[in-house]
């Protein structure tokens, strides 16, 4: 689901980008939708990514032991980043959910990164 996700939602420049990492093995995806207390259900996900201005990064965060995301293929041990799916929030709005391209463990060392639990 990885590579199909990049394949169908980024555009021409992040298509470049991310899809000749993965297809070449410089990083290993995974999909991470589904969650423990929603299932598939998009417009029930508890995960959010909010915008912050500020640093103008967004700020993903799984509130609740529900939104843990469950069942992400190959997330405990092989992949280094994920598509992560997320209700998009902009100056207090939610704009539904979005796929973000999120980086979980060091690409040196396979550890994982800081705030990626």
């Amino acid at each position: 689901m990885f590579i199909p996700t990049l394949q169908g939602q980024t555009n021409d420049e992040q298509l470049d980008e991310w899809l000749s990492l993965a297809i070449a093995r410089g990083i290993i995806g995974t999909y991470a939708q589904t969650e423990l207390g929603h299932g598939t259900n998009l417009k029930n996900l508890e995960t959010t990514a909010t915008y912050d201005p500020k640093t103008e990064e967004f700020v993903i965060n799984s509130p609740t032991i529900t939104a843990a995301k469950w069942w992400p293929g190959a997330l405990g041990k092989s992949s280094n980043y994920a598509v992560v799916v997320a209700q998009l929030y902009t100056q207090g709005v939610c704009h539904g959910p979005h796929p973000f391209i999120v980086q979980l463990r060091d690409l040196e060392t396979h550890k994982p990164l800081k705030g990626a639990a």
